[in-house]
């Protein structure tokens, strides 16, 4: 017998695919592995004796201490205690397309290893420079049954836990509690993904899964001193027939296994999310490369962006739900969910750029049709809200079709409610359905993703996070959580938060509430709020707060209608976990930055050199107002000229952020850039009805015009001071242009009363 050591660094310079050194013993046979990111940074090792197990280093580093793997099925037979036949390695680097990202398109560089056993199966391995994976292949004959996996996860020493505690199958919205791994007790298991950082190093390990398709969908569970194991739902039995909208296939009795499904096929990625730098979490999507690729030949359809929507605020437009004929605004509220009240809502959407409306649960559809007509020719789409019962069951793909040919472009499907291997599937088969159709599907109330999103790209969201909507029963989403999740539940996927509440409050004055026509409250600042639809990842932004809301702020309305959902490329700029986050995403010649912060506020420095060299930008700044600390609402409109040599200072308030939108100067018709690196900037007090000018030298003259050219304000000033304070309160609401001049300098920039 043999015992060899094998040890795959595909990829190197001097590019050996698979260096082999083999030893002999009298013993048994075993064979190791050893498969490296192209960076050479990780590993993944792999000891095949009698059974299979893995390590994850970072370098000298041990992640994860050798773990045992693999499949347990009925009849005693193991997947991965098998001999090995042969291997073969392959070294990787190429592009992929993204349909809909926060990148367009993702370099695909791995080194990968396959081990083919004598027992018709295989086990493929990756190692990235972003983490590393796994997964089993069988090639049996017939189906077989899984009567569970066996996934350790035997970390070295006692790293502390970011733990999304689960106490059923049914939910996946849940908080972090952050504590040694140690310190939680047996048998408590979480959701994906949970992410472990290792005490007095910078290194953290997310485990998730990718491609989680006809699959029960994996847990984390405590079972000894700094281990952890797999956990699934088991495979239903009997299962409740819903009888309304709240009972959703619930399992009332499974069997003794996991999984029952054909011998041939692949399982899901295991996924370690590596990481020396938080920052960087912000824009590993290993999930999506692992992911099964684009199923839809022509997704020129799909249409990714912004919607408005009615359930968060319940429809409430005025502080009564009283119709105000005078703003043309109809009667509304919950009781008044017809044509009426939904018209309005497409006309806000079509003069502000929003592709979609959102119809959730209350209405009783019988306008669809007449409501659809009426949406199409401004441009605007309709997403109908349903539950998984209504499209799962045999034969309602045929209702889904009604529903297209009523006008609806897509569904937000609610209610999943299950991650066992039936209800898996239920996702997949809903999507294709979907695609098929030529629909748009929202999946809520539903399993953590694993890359559906790529293979059909038609889903632009998943819920499986702590959005706003949890501001009506509990305080968990918070600013602490907000610079939380974006390093950890978005590993797996885009989320559906539903940001853009306008009724921001501190810690102190929110409460959860959730009583007829009182609209909710959410947390944090203004600022930070409005820097979600940059920071959280959403192919189908929401605009969950009601249009008059925003109506009443042109600055806010003006960057929603602007900020896209969607962005060519992401570059995280800093941030740490859990306690603030600051990130730049591009869409075309433009740039969007997001900063936010947890409970404690503090101040960043924005470094611009990410953009173009030798391009001037104006940057439209939306941040916290003073004292924003303590009166959430407060924010200033700020506008300054930066270049890739620029660097500012930002101050974010207790739970606050900021968010601004870069346009290249060159390309805004008749705006000249005031100074060459912030000399001057102009910033309104909201509250105060006032327009901040600052220079760097004294100001000698201001003129205020419409868009249409006509002079609003005009002054000259021999004060020799260089800021000036100017009272707006008999200006319109809108946008104008103010020429300045300085002793060192003159231009015009834009700003939005």
């Amino acid at each position: 017998m043999k015992n060899g050591k094998n040890t795959v660094i595909a990829g190197l310079t001097r590019n050996p695919l698979l260096i082999i050194a083999i030893l002999c013993c009298q013993m048994s046979w075993a064979v190791d592995y050893t498969v490296q990111s192209p960076d050479e940074a990780l590993s993944i090792q792999l000891h095949v004796n009698n059974g299979t197990q893995y390590e994850v280093y970072h370098g000298n580093t041990q992640l994860i201490a050798p773990s045992a793997i693999g499949l347990n099925l009925e009849g005693g037979q193991v997947i991965g205690a098998g001999t090995v036949a042969s291997t073969e390695t392959h070294a990787v680097n190429s592009t992929i397309d993204v349909v809909f990202g926060k990148n367009n398109t993702l370099n695909d560089r791995y080194n990968e290893l396959i081990i083919h056993f004598n027992e018709n199966y295989d086990l493929r391995v990756r190692a990235y420079n972003e983490g590393v994976a796994y997964r089993w292949e069988t090639a049996i004959t017939g189906d077989i049954i899984i009567t569970t996996e066996a996934l350790n996860f035997n970390f070295s020493g006692n790293p502390t836990v970011y733990f999304p505690e689960a106490n059923n199958l049914e939910h996946w919205e849940k908080n972090y509690t952050v504590t040694p791994l140690n310190s939680i007790s047996n048998n408590k298991y979480s959701i994906i993904p949970t992410l472990f950082s290792y005490t007095d190093t910078p290194y953290k390990v997310a485990i998730t899964e990718a491609n989680g398709i006809d699959y029960p969908q994996l847990y984390l569970q405590k079972n000894g001193t700094g281990t952890m194991r797999g956990y699934w739902a088991k495979y239903p039995k009997v299962i409740e027939e819903p009888n309304n909208v709240y009972n959703q296939h619930k399992a009332l009795e499974t069997y003794n296994y996991i999984a029952n499904t054909t011998g041939t096929r692949t399982f899901p990625w295991r996924v370690f999310v590596v990481s020396n730098d938080d920052k960087s979490l912000l824009n590993n999507e290993l999930v999506y490369l692992l992911a099964e690729p684009n199923k839809i030949a022509d997704t020129s359809w799909i249409v990714a962006g912004k919607t408005s929507w009615e359930w968060w605020h319940k429809a409430m437009l005025t502080p009564t739900g009283a119709a105000d004929p005078a703003n043309r605004i109809p009667k509304s509220g919950n009781d008044n969910l017809g044509f009426d009240l939904f018209k309005y809502y497409v006309d806000f959407a079509a003069a502000n750029n929003i592709q979609y409306l959102t119809l959730d649960a209350g209405s009783d559809g019988s306008f669809m049709s007449r409501l659809c007509d009426y949406a199409r020719p401004k441009g605007v789409k309709i997403i109908l809200w349903t539950w998984m019962s209504n499209v799962v069951d045999p034969g309602q793909e045929g209702w889904m079709l009604q529903q297209k040919n009523r006008g609806i472009s897509g569904f937000k499907i609610d209610f999943i409610n299950r991650d066992d291997q039936l209800a898996m599937r239920w996702q997949y088969t809903v999507a294709e359905r979907a695609a098929g159709l030529g629909l748009v599907v929202n999946f809520h109330g539903c399993p953590v993703p694993s890359g559906l999103n790529r293979t059909f790209p038609n889903v632009l969201n998943f819920e499986a996070v702590l959005g706003n909507e949890e501001n009506f029963w509990r305080n968990g989403s918070d600013p602490n959580y907000h610079v939380s999740y974006p390093y950890i539940r978005s590993l797996a996927g885009p989320a559906d938060y539903t940001p853009g509440s306008m009724r921001n409050k501190t810690k102190t004055q929110f409460y959860p509430i959730d009583q007829p026509n009182i609209v909710p409250m959410s947390q944090g600042t203004r600022a930070h709020e409005l820097s979600m639809y940059v920071i959280f990842d959403h192919w189908l932004a929401y605009l969950c707060d009601a249009p008059t809301e925003y109506q009443k702020y042109p600055d806010v309305l003006d960057f929603l209608s602007t900020v896209p959902s969607v962005w060519d490329k992401t570059v995280p700029l800093a941030g740490k976990l859990g306690e603030y986050i600051l990130t730049a995403k591009q869409t075309g010649n433009e740039w969007y930055v997001g900063g936010m912060t947890s409970w404690v506020g503090r101040n960043i420095e924005v470094d611009f050199s990410f953009l173009t060299p030798d391009v001037s930008y104006r940057a439209m700044i939306l941040r916290d107002g003073t004292n924003a600390s303590n009166y959430p609402i407060r924010y200033i409109c700020d506008t300054i000229v930066v270049n890739s040599e620029t660097k500012r200072t930002l101050a974010m308030a207790d739970g606050g952020g900021f968010v601004m939108r870069l346009v290249e100067i060159e390309n805004e018709t008749g705006l000249t850039p005031i100074g060459n690196h912030s000399a001057t900037s102009v910033y309104i007090e909201r509250e105060a009805n006032v327009l901040n000018v600052n220079s760097e030298s004294a100001i000698l003259s201001i003129h205020i015009y419409n868009l249409l050219g006509q002079t609003i304000f005009d002054k000259k000033f021999t004060s020799g001071v260089s800021e000036q304070k100017l009272n707006l309160s008999d200006f319109k609401k809108g946008p104008y242009i103010a020429k300045i001049q300085t002793e060192s300098n003159v231009g015009s920039v834009k700003f939005i009363y």
